[in-house]
């Protein structure tokens, strides 16, 4: 439990998030058939509907894992493999309810969706780790008192001395 003033960790935020979505997916899978199948484009659209729910769950996966470097290709590796292990699961968990079956298409279609995000999650990662430094604009020359131009010192000394010219 936190304090009022105290905030959890982003990483345990997306742990969470994983969590609660990974509930859904499970409640989503238990609903039975709702007679889709006398509408193909229906269908189709529900099927192709798997890769950006998966592909979310690749994202929150991985932005749960804290201290590795999101271009690393062993952490999306273990990603996509526990997200292929949920796909399954849920896929047989299908074949339990009433209207549903248990789909290779369906378990392809979120492997595709998880490969993707986690190869935009590491062009992204390698684009930044690559991108130039922003160059520092030149400082202005010093001027002959050491003190920047314009400068109420360079122009009168300290304040309250008397300078005798």
């Amino acid at each position: 439990m936190t304090t009022p003033g105290m905030k959890l960790r982003p990483h345990l935020r997306y742990r969470l998030l994983t969590v609660m979505y990974l509930s859904g997916i499970y409640w989503l899978s238990s609903i039975p058939d709702l007679g889709t199948r006398q509408r193909p484009l229906m269908d189709l659209a529900q099927n192709i509907g798997h890769a950006p729910l998966y592909a979310v769950l690749a994202f929150l996966v991985l932005k749960s894992c804290s201290g590795i470097p999101a271009s690393s290709w062993p952490l999306k590796a273990a990603v996509l493999l526990a997200g292929a292990a949920w796909a399954a699961l849920d896929e047989w968990h299908q074949s339990f309810v009433p209207g549903r079956s248990c789909s290779l298409g369906d378990f392809l279609v979120d492997l595709i969706g998880m490969g993707v995000m986690l190869a935009f999650l590491h062009w992204r990662a390698v684009r930044s780790m690559r991108r130039p430094a922003p160059d520092v604009a030149a400082p202005d020359p010093p001027t002959s008192s050491g003190l920047p131009p314009g400068s109420r010192l360079a122009a009168q000394g300290p304040p309250g001395a008397r300078y005798c010219r």
